[in-house]
């Protein structure tokens, strides 16, 4: 995409772009740093680790070959419940999740219907070039995620020679994939489209796709040939406007390991040296008021000990009481009640192929007895119980299912670990 088509806009009612600078992928395999002090013009830059320029808090919009985009339509849950469920459901695209100090992924909730939530996941590819690291980046996003994308088109666009498509909510960011190079033939371009759409309206909850917009001249020259061969209605444009709702300084929190590593250590250094400068100013007052302070701890400490001994009855009352607490909690733990059980195993279900006719829960134990599509479904859903950090106390196992006209049954236990 050329640098013009996300320059910043001062008009967004967020937080102002003018807070910041913002470093993204051109049409060809390079870099444009745009400045908001002069949006209309642009500084090339080779690769992102090249990039020096502090004058302001700068934001890394990376291509989608850095930045994978995946659309979900997930059942309304808390936070908590929330990220297991996407972290499940990256996992079974085949997705490498970084889940340590700085995750390689964030989510943005786009909206909600029937019961359900429109989640947009951005995931950075894992492991993270070196060249695109950026240490003083205070954020790092999807470069679509910076525009406003048309509602209810498919818009492909051109990254560093790639052609790579988009599909939007109410005009932010849903999913994104890479086409592939943009030498690509019409026909082939036609194809992948077309599986595309097929693909994204038979997502429950995501609606029907009206539009195709084809961005950029190299894509607009396309136009003529690529009308007869789709169903859309197609609209050609030279750059897409930047989005009017994206609040940049509320922007989920999204480092590559690497960076974050960095900028932990250089806070802790300065941390270091402020507590040093502090600790020597004070050392000299420190030494001065020693004695007195010395006598003032023998004072408290007398006083202390005689409140040591006029608490001591009550504190050994605590001590009991909250042993007693730890006796109880198998039976007020929510993990441990049996609908709660139920309801994780359930949302690890598949939409098909996998029945279960038998449920029962004890405290030390949860058996299930069901029938699957054959044994490969059987052992991927007794995969996905052993991945469920609300099931992981368990230590689950199966035996060879049964396979009978063409149905696997199946047996699988969950032993609590430590047996209590």
């Amino acid at each position: 995409m050329a640098p013009s088509t996300i320059s910043p806009d001062k008009k967004n009612n967020n937080m102002s772009v003018s807070a910041f600078n913002f470093l993204l992928p051109d049409t060809a395999p390079s870099w444009m740093l745009v400045k908001s002090s002069s949006p209309d013009s642009s500084e090339q830059v080779d690769l992102p680790s090249n990039c020096k320029d502090t004058s302001k808090a700068l934001i890394v919009g990376l291509p989608a070959t850095a930045c994978r985009t995946v659309g979900l339509v997930l059942p309304n849950a808390d936070a908590t419940m929330l990220k297991a469920m996407i972290e499940a459901q990256l996992e079974k695209r085949g997705i490498n999740l970084d889940k340590t100090t700085s995750p390689n992924y964030v989510w943005h909730v786009l909206g909600h219907s029937m019961g359900q939530m429109l989640i947009s996941v951005d995931v950075l590819v894992n492991p993270f070039p070196d060249e695109l690291a950026v240490h003083h980046a205070v954020n790092y996003t999807s470069a679509m995620r910076l525009l406003s994308l048309p509602p209810g088109d498919i818009i492909i666009v051109e990254e560093q020679g790639l052609f790579v498509l988009s599909a939007s909510h109410q005009g932010r960011l849903w999913h994104s994939h890479v086409l592939g190079g943009a030498e690509m033939s019409v026909t082939d371009l036609a194809r992948e489209i077309q599986i595309t759409m097929l693909s994204l309206e038979s997502t429950e909850g995501f609606g029907a796709l009206k539009g195709l917009t084809l961005v950029g001249p190299r894509l607009t020259s396309y136009a003529k040939e690529l009308t007869p061969l789709t169903s859309l209605q197609l609209q050609t444009i030279n750059q897409l406007p930047p989005s009017q709702t994206l609040d940049l300084g509320n922007l989920p929190k999204l480092l590559p390991s690497l960076v974050f590593t960095s900028q932990s250590s250089r806070s802790k250094r300065q941390k270091i040296l402020t507590v040093s400068l502090f600790m020597l100013a004070g050392y000299v007052t420190l030494f001065v008021l020693g004695w007195i302070y010395l006598q003032g701890l023998e004072i408290q400490k007398n006083k202390l000990q005689v409140k040591i001994e006029e608490t001591s009855i009550p504190a050994s009352e605590i001590r009991t009481t909250m042993q007693r607490w730890r006796t109880l909690e198998p039976a007020v733990e929510a993990n441990r009640y049996p609908i709660v059980q139920l309801s994780h195993i359930t949302n690890l279900m598949p939409p098909s192929g996998v029945l279960i006719k038998k449920f029962q829960a004890k405290p030390t134990e949860i058996e299930l007895i069901g029938d699957a599509r054959d044994a490969q479904t059987a052992t991927q859903f007794l995969e996905d119980l052993k991945k469920q950090p609300k099931l992981n106390r368990f230590t689950w196992s199966m035996p060879v299912p049964s396979v009978k006209d063409k149905t696997a049954s199946f047996k699988i236990q969950g032993k609590l670990e430590g047996g209590s």
